[in-house]
């Protein structure tokens, strides 16, 4: 049965192959044999513990970019720059140079990835996946096939794996089997507590933490206000940022039939993620875009010329550009768009600290602005906004879900509401960064108990008196909110 569903599903195979990828790497001499890793590493006490970070990263994500720089930051303030070996598989090591630095060792990835993820895993002694969206069919089934694998792998060579700040979601059943089968024994730091209850109900051992992205440190206010004033911004009026993605295009699927008709024809370009991967698209989906995008422009025209409002577009992520350019041609040419296919999320987070509203689909839009009291509206199309705003208490007045059938008029209303009441929700979601940032460090707690478990003679730091030491050096408007 699962050749022929392979055959007519290609996540189905790409599933699979990962699974023989997994029964393979734990016979070391065969993989040599075959070429597919050369060695395979396991830690000796007094020698540098290697850490493998495998994320989304160097696809110009912000999001998965600025978590993981900052979780980097924290492995080596609480483990010690020379205990430890970090690499970090990525699709672009040139765009990753911009976040990770010597020693850090940036590994390239491949889109198709069997073979690097296990060579990686292979020479690596613990595997830390990385990304938020861990165990979820949301965007697409290859990528939590890649955390599966990774995994999958570790286990099948007797090494761990953790999963550091991530949240899961809905999985196709097939997927599911497979993450049950092979992933399990990861341990996994939940970002929230609904996806903690979601994990344990898969059977995963783990604990709750947060998002690491609190801890990034952007580019000073000053580099923020003349990105700005270079985009036509008089350095008075209050900025509105409007962060708008496609949520309708997901997931990113395989498929054969697309690649050939593209190469042959030309048709689908527009529609090409990568390889063999194509975003879903159907005349439904269209229709909803087009809906979403409207009625954000509409409630952002009327909004910022009632109140004054210099208004700009964001991107989180390269592949948002489309979405904005045709928000920008709603809004008028006028309007800048910052996004991280030209900007990295030092100087985007920059410009979010610089806003006096903010209207977002991307959750590290919010998670990034939150860290300066910006006040926010969610339009959401899955639940990592609306978990993060219900933390704040703001999910029932300023959340909204990506094809509310009224989304202009409750955009605006919200937008009015938010207005008025501002400096309010300032003080709200400042009230609650300490807390964020305590989670943070007791993931620190999380993450050296679990290397103690494996590797009792790895050279740990005993617990500190107080939580603020399990966090790197943080910036200014942050250690002011803790009394640093």
């Amino acid at each position: 049965m699962m050749p022929t569903l392979a055959v007519f599903n290609l996540d189905a195979l790409v599933e699979l192959i990962m699974v023989l990828i997994i029964k393979l790497a734990k016979y070391p001499r065969l993989l040599k044999i075959l070429g597919l890793a050369s060695r395979v590493s396991h830690y000796e006490p007094g020698k540098p513990l290697r850490i493998l970070i495998v994320g989304y990263n160097g696809a110009r994500n912000t999001g998965a970019d600025v978590r993981v720089e900052a979780m980097i930051r924290q492995f080596y303030h609480v483990l010690g720059k020379d205990n430890v070996h970090i690499g970090l598989l990525s699709i672009d090591p040139a765009h990753s140079k911009n976040y990770y630095h010597p020693p850090t060792e940036i590994i390239r990835l491949d889109t198709v990835f069997f073979k690097d993820v296990l060579r990686a895993c292979s020479e690596y002694h613990l595997a830390i996946l990385s990304e938020g969206s861990c165990f979820k069919s949301k965007f697409a089934n290859a990528l939590t096939t890649l955390f599966m694998g990774a995994a999958g792998i570790m286990h099948a060579q007797n090494k761990p794996c953790l999963a550091y700040g991530s949240e899961t979601g809905k999985m196709d059943w097939l997927l599911t089997k497979f993450v049950m089968a092979y992933a399990r024994s990861a341990y996994i730091i939940s970002r929230t507590e609904p996806s903690y209850q979601a994990t344990s109900k898969l059977g995963f051992e783990g604990g709750v933490g947060t998002d690491t992205a609190w801890m990034f440190e952007p580019s000073p206010p000053d580099r923020g206000r003349e990105l700005l004033m270079k985009q036509g911004w008089d350095g008075q009026q209050p900025v509105a940022g409007f962060a708008v993605i496609n949520p309708f295009w997901w997931p990113v699927r395989p498929s054969i039939i697309k690649l050939l008709t593209m190469k042959l024809t030309g048709k689908g370009k527009e529609n090409h993620y990568n390889r063999f991967y194509f975003f879903t698209t159907s005349q439904e989906r269209s229709d909803k875009f087009a809906a979403y995008i409207s009625a954000v422009a509409v409630a952002a025209q009327e909004f910022c010329a009632k109140h004054k409002v210099f208004p700009i577009i964001i991107g989180m992520e390269r592949l948002d550009m489309a979405a904005n350019r045709i928000l920008q041609e709603k809004l008028g040419r006028h309007v800048p768009i910052y996004c991280s296919s030209d900007y990295n999320g030092y100087d985007l987070t920059a410009v979010l600290h610089q806003l006096s509203l903010l209207v977002t689909s991307r959750y590290h839009a919010r998670v990034l602005s939150m860290t300066v009291g910006v006040p926010s509206i969610g339009i959401s199309m899955d639940e990592r906004l609306e978990n993060l705003m219900t933390e704040s208490g703001h999910v029932a007045d300023y959340y909204l879900s990506t094809d509310d059938v009224k989304l202009g008029e409750h955009l605006s209303e919200a937008m009015e509401m938010l207005w008025s009441h501002r400096e309010q929700v300032k003080k709200e979601i400042l009230a609650t960064l300490p807390g964020y940032l305590e989670k943070m460090a007791g993931m620190a707690d999380q993450l050296k108990g679990f290397i103690a478990r494996w590797y009792p003679q790895f050279p740990l730091r005993p617990k500190p008196r107080d939580w603020r030491e399990n966090l790197p050096a943080l910036p200014g408007h942050l250690t002011r909110g803790i009394g640093v």
